[in-house]
């Protein structure tokens, strides 16, 4: 071989281990930038599920709060009206009463997906139970 031959494989080889080492050093710093933000997003995790747990022991803590305070407003309806019946005329009217129980059969409708197929009238009951 000459020396001319021998100088361009030197060149060539020099060449290929130089972008060799580029892409080496260029593919460590992407891996060195991709573990700091992935450490930088972990600690925001940490972060964000510290302030969950604390929201979440707090909801926990009302939630209880709000059970027994529902229990006891049951309790003390159902001890109470007992012994203290009605009046009859604080009975709600029969038209406003069916425009209630309307909207609310349209709401439980609309929220179900299905379509209505009873034609109710102004007093809540429907066309066929009359």
């Amino acid at each position: 071989m000459s020396n001319l031959a021998v100088a361009i494989g030197i060149i060539v080889a020099a060449f290929f281990i130089g972008c060799m080492n580029g892409y080496a050093v260029r593919d460590g710093a992407a891996k060195s930038a991709a573990a700091k933000a992935y450490k930088a997003a972990e600690g925001q995790r940490i972060i964000l599920q510290g302030q969950l747990d604390v929201v979440s022991a707090k909801y926990e803590i009302e939630r209880k709060r709000a059970s027994q305070v529902a229990v006891e407003r049951y309790n003390t309806i159902r001890e109470y009206y007992p012994a203290h019946p009605v009046d009859p005329s604080c009975a709600v009217p029969e038209l406003p009463y069916g425009l209630l129980a309307n909207a609310v059969a349209d709401a439980n409708v609309a929220a179900s997906g299905e379509p209505s197929v009873a034609v109710r009238s102004a007093s809540g009951t429907t066309a066929s139970s009359h």
